[in-house]
């Protein structure tokens, strides 16, 4: 075999490795933004029952306003914070605790553990938290993947080429 010949191939085979390795890497961040969806999803659903959950609380426990009041303005401030898992996490974790919270206001009022609005709003919230906490590993998941291959050698030198970062990870616990 000829020494061109020998160089060709290894040409073509490091060609062929640069090729794998972006595809690699743009999976990776395509998968990490549709787990981001997912999550981005489930908090809007918790903000749309959030205040269906205040107006049946407000019913049986008027003064409560305080801790009602605290919810609804925790809730638009998370509403409005941006859009990356950095910026969501601090106003995501107030929101889950004062939900919760106005939650725990049942075992103080017995009125509502016989309403079945609050009753089906507290299912939906409990529902939709649990799907938060497996949208929330599942993307961590995926971005510890895209982070390891974005610091890994050789594929680091790609990631930097194609401008392809580290994602943050979204813990609001």
């Amino acid at each position: 075999m000829s020494a061109l010949s020998l160089v060709g191939v290894v040409v073509i085979v490091v060609l062929a490795a640069l090729a794998l390795s972006y595809n690699r890497l743009v999976r990776d961040r395509n998968a990490v933004a549709e787990a981001w969806g997912v999550i981005d999803s489930e908090l809007a659903r918790r903000h749309d029952l959030i205040p269906g959950l205040v107006a049946s609380v407000q019913a049986a426990a008027a003064h409560e306003r305080q801790l009602l009041d605290d919810l609804i303005r925790i809730e638009r401030a998370a509403a409005l914070t941006g859009d990356g898992p950095a910026e969501r996490a601090g106003p995501e974790r107030e929101l889950a605790a004062a939900a919760r919270a106005v939650v725990a206001l049942r075992e103080r009022y017995p009125a509502l553990n016989t309403s079945q609005n609050f009753l089906s709003l507290q299912r939906e919230l409990s529902l939709t938290e649990d799907r938060i906490g497996a949208a929330r590993r599942f993307y961590n998941f995926k971005v510890a993947d895209l982070n390891r291959r974005v610091e890994a050698f050789p594929s680091n030198l790609l990631a930097s080429a194609a401008r392809v970062a580290r994602a943050a990870y979204f813990d609001p616990d």
